[in-house]
């Protein structure tokens, strides 16, 4: 059993959608592949990175199925999701297996501002550094709030968190930025398996393919996944 903090079980008269309450009513079908590669990689013991958390539902779920018996580390930069991932986490009694931070993920360690397309928990397509989300479309954010960015190799390395060995990211826009961060990071034996997000668009796809295959990770669900312009999909890389 997962629990989930909502805000509301109704939708909201300003005609944004409650993003919360839908999260949790598509819990099981929204990323069936998701929890797919929790169910059959995942085992107790391990360390995981989940990169754009958001409220923490994908978080949540391995470490209940773990039985707590792991290291989760949650990343989300997103003000009002990162105040209810925290929530969830106490909610669900995770508090000594999960740890949340509020920084974003990508290339280099810096200061840099967060734009939020929509200022509602459980809302997504946020950017890092300019109001620019997937596929390079620009929006009129809601908030611009400060940041800390750090890159995956400085997580590992200069800061020393524990090692991961699965990591999850889902970010909208910047998933080869994070890639390009993990130089080191990716070519850890310690690092069992990677799944990450892509928007099909331009080179996006081929670039981090071509970063994980040269790192020894191979694309394990390379049969289903649909590389149209314009798709969204989970790529799953394996080490082999």
């Amino acid at each position: 059993t997962i629990l989930l903090d909502l805000d509301s079980d109704q939708e909201s008269e300003d005609g944004l959608r409650n993003y919360e309450l839908w999260r949790a009513g598509h819990y099981d079908n929204k990323e069936p592949d998701t929890l797919d590669w929790i169910d059959t990689y995942f085992k107790e013991g391990d360390t995981i990175y989940d990169i754009g958390a958001n409220i923490g539902q994908y978080s949540l779920y391995a470490a209940k199925t773990l039985n707590g018996n792991a290291q989760m580390f949650a990343f989300e930069p997103e003000a009002l999701n990162f105040a209810k991932l925290n929530r969830n986490i106490l909610l669900n009694g995770l508090g000594s297996t999960m740890t949340a931070y509020p920084m974003a993920v990508s290339d280099q360690t810096g200061i840099d501002h967060f734009y939020s397309k929509a200022f509602k928990t459980g809302a997504a397509l946020h950017a890092l550094g300019r109001a620019i989300t997937q596929g390079e479309k620009a929006f009129e954010p809601h908030n611009r709030q400060g940041i800390m960015a750090v890159s995956l190799d400085d997580l590992t390395g200069k800061y020393g968190l524990p090692f991961p060995t699965h990591i999850k990211v889902d970010v909208d826009g910047i998933e080869d930025r994070i890639v390009k961060g993990a130089h080191n990071t990716l070519r850890d034996p310690r690092l069992k398996t990677f799944l990450i997000e892509v928007y099909m668009h331009k080179t996006m796809a081929n670039d981090i393919k071509e970063a994980f295959f040269n790192a020894g990770l191979q694309l394990s669900n390379a049969d289903v996944v649909d590389f149209s312009d314009g798709v969204v999909q989970n790529l799953i890389f394996v080490r082999k």
